[in-house]
C-alpha cells in the first residue's frame, strides 16, 4: 500500500547494488551481530544487507524506466569478492565490512555504472567509490578486537533496488537484475 502511494506521487527511491546470495547474507549478518556487540548502534537488518554501487535517491517514473535499460554490454565478467576487513568510520558512525583488495571487475563495474548514469543525466555523489557493506549505523567508534573472518562472495549479478524509508528502517526490494557474463 505504501509503495502504491509512492508510485502515485511519481517517484521511486532507488540505488544500484550487489545483492548477496543467502550464504553470503548469513555470513554478513553474523559479522553484523558481532560488530554490534562492540559498536552498539543499529544493526543492518539481515534482509537489507548489500553493497551499494550507486545511490540515486528519488527519481521520477521516466527516469526509473531509463534505469531499467542499463546496457548489459557495460557489465564485467562475474568475479570473486573477498570481504576481509571491518572497521567503523568515526565521522558518520558507520560500521562496515569490505575488501582489502578491490577486484578489477568491481572497479570496472562501478566505473561503467557511474559513467553511464552521468551520461544519462543522473546526479551522483562525487566521493570516490569505496566498496563496503554497512553492518551497523549510529555506531560508537571503537577498534574491532579481532580481524574479520573472511567472507567469500561470488558476484554474479547487478541489482537495481527500490528503497522505502519506514519507521523501523529502510526496506529494500530488488526490482531488476542483470547477470554478469
Amino acid at each position: 500500500m505504501e509503495r502504491d502511494a509512492e508510485v502515485a506521487a511519481g517517484t521511486q527511491r532507488v540505488f544500484f547494488a550487489l545483492w548477496p546470495d543467502d550464504a553470503v547474507r548469513l555470513a554478513l549478518a553474523g559479522a553484523a551481530r558481532k560488530m554490534h556487540r562492540v559498536l552498539h548502534g543499529r544493526r543492518t537488518r539481515d534482509e537489507s544487507i548489500h553493497l551499494t554501487l550507486a545511490f540515486l535517491g528519488e527519481v521520477d517514473i521516466e527516469e526509473f524506466v531509463r534505469l531499467k535499460s542499463f546496457p548489459a554490454g557495460l557489465l564485467p565478467e562475474a568475479f570473486h569478492l573477498r570481504l576481509d576487513r571491518w572497521d567503523c568510520w568515526p565521522r558518520n558512525g558507520i560500521g562496515w565490512a569490505g575488501p582489502s583488495q578491490k577486484p578489477r571487475q568491481l572497479a570496472a563495474l562501478a566505473h561503467n555504472l557511474e559513467t553511464w548514469l552521468r551520461s544519462e543525466g543522473f546526479q551522483l555523489d562525487r566521493r570516490p567509490f569505496t566498496p563496503h557493506v554497512t553492518l551497523v549505523r549510529d555506531a560508537q567508534y571503537a577498534a574491532m578486537p579481532e580481524p574479520l573472518a573472511p567472507i567469500e562472495w561470488a558476484v554474479e549479478e547487478l541489482a537495481l533496488v527500490h528503497s522505502q524509508l519506514l519507521p523501523r528502517g529502510a526496506q529494500h526490494e530488488v526490482i531488476a537484475r542483470w547477470p554478469l557474463p
